[in-house]
């Protein structure tokens, strides 16, 4: 296996982050269209929709860790990408082209092996992002360059619709067909790429083989990874909740569901173009420390939404308000695989295992618990207080959006900030780390 520099040249970093731009149109916004797509377009009821949506969060969360496991053990990343991005391209053009009378089997049996293919390439390269390099600064590079790219797939398939079909917001099935397209085109062509142009990372030490107990070991025996996940579950209950009920609070209080992508527009962009900013940021303050400075700036942010009063005059200030939560939001893109890439670290060293793949899938698993169960709860509140989409805004329902919308994250931030302040596994932990490690390493050669 070819050694990597510990600074990675641009070209190098582009054909590894090339990867999640094909990938990140996979899984996010498709679950942000699909649902309806299937709706409209075929025979899927709304009761099906369900049943197929929790079938596949359960699915998630028995492959999730068991695609860690494997890529762990085998100790390679590219060939479980490679079987997934195959998967994707066999199954992305059905999940994306029903007919009119494809009912919930169809559905399900294609989602789920997109979702298989998406792990399959997602964990792998999500390790191998953390073995990229050992430098507690260049990881959160890394994390920047394969976040930008996953961004820029994230907006080519909302902006399809406008791209291709001459300014409409509407998933057509046309629409859906090119974009189907471009994924199974583009992804094994991305995988291939860099499969050639990016090497193996190889072990740094002699670590016991991977077994099918690290699953459960690997909480048990360090320490810095149930800090890390405890944290990463407050900050993901936080912003779930936010990303539930943004439309809703926008549309339903403030009376702006004409103007819902003015607001969301300028947030997405902000996070964007906030995460070099950051980069350079964490130069300077060690990343938990910077991890929990974002979490004041966005309970700072979601504090001043209380004072705007419904109406066309709120526009402006929740555009203001919302680019600046997701600006702050933006650091977490590249600040948690970077903290969590320390831990594998930790791990290497303390237990002298290679578990990153395992690390990640956990980290998976926590995120997309905290989508559902964040939105869940946030869903909830308002309804306590007798919120109805369809009914008049009772002044008790006005409060329970607030609460939801606004007091609920907050609450959960305020721990979830001294957590992060207080992260026991900083630059100086790190460097002693990297020491040990290579004389260990030096002292095997």
């Amino acid at each position: 296996m070819t050694p990597i520099p510990s600074r990675l040249p641009t070209p190098l970093l582009l054909a590894f982050g090339l990867v999640n731009l094909p990938l990140s149109m996979l899984m996010s916004p498709t679950a942000a269209v699909l649902p309806n797509f299937y709706l409209e377009y075929s025979a899927v009821t709304l009761a099906g929709l369900a049943t197929a949506t929790l079938a596949a969060r359960i699915f998630d969360g028995l492959t999730d860790p068991l695609i860690g496991y494997l890529s762990d053990r085998s100790a390679r990343r590219k060939p479980w990408m490679i079987a997934g991005a195959a998967l994707v391209a066999g199954g992305a053009w059905f999940l994306y082209n029903p007919s009119a009378d494809s009912g919930v089997g169809h559905l399900l049996a294609w989602y789920l092996v997109v979702t298989l293919g998406w792990t399959l390439v997602e964990i792998p390269h999500t390790a191998m992002a953390a073995e990229l390099s050992r430098d507690y600064h260049e990881r959160s590079r890394i994390a920047l360059w394969r976040q930008l790219l996953g961004f820029v797939g994230g907006v080519l398939f909302m902006a399809s619709p406008m791209l291709l079909a001459g300014g409409t917001t509407k998933f057509s099935p046309e629409t859906m067909r090119a974009i189907a397209i471009f994924i199974v085109v583009s992804l094994p062509l991305a995988v291939l790429l860099l499969c050639r142009a990016v090497p193996e990372p190889a072990r740094r030490v002699r670590s016991q083989r991977v077994r099918f107990a690290d699953l459960y070991r690997a909480l048990l025996e360090t320490p810095p990874l149930r800090y890390f996940l405890l944290t990463q579950i407050l900050f993901g209950l936080a912003t779930g909740a936010v990303a539930s009920l943004f439309v809703i609070y926008a549309s339903h209080y403030l009376g702006l569901a004409d103007k819902v992508p003015h607001v969301a527009l300028p947030m997405t962009l902000a996070m964007a173009l906030g995460m070099p900013l950051w980069l350079q940021v964490m130069k300077r303050v060690e990343k938990h420390r910077a991890w929990a400075f974002a979490a004041v700036g966005m309970i700072a942010a979601l504090s001043v939404v209380p004072s705007l009063e419904p109406g066309a005059g709120a526009l402006r200030p929740m555009i203001a308000i919302m680019a600046c939560f997701g600006f702050f939001l933006g650091l977490s893109s590249i600040a948690l695989p970077s903290l969590l890439a320390d831990i594998v670290d930790y791990d290497v060293w303390r237990n002298r295992q290679d578990r990153a793949a395992i690390f990640f899938s956990f980290q998976s698993v926590v995120t997309k618990l905290n989508q559902g169960v964040g939105g869940a709860i946030a869903l909830a509140i308002p309804a306590w207080f007798g919120f109805v989409p369809q009914g008049d805004l009772t002044p008790a329902a006005a409060l329970g959006l607030k609460l939801a919308f606004v007091a609920w994250p907050c609450s959960l931030l305020v721990p979830m900030l001294l957590l992060a302040w207080r992260y026991p596994l900083g630059r100086r932990a790190h460097a002693v780390l990297a020491r040990r490690l290579a004389s260990r390493q030096e002292i095997q050669a």
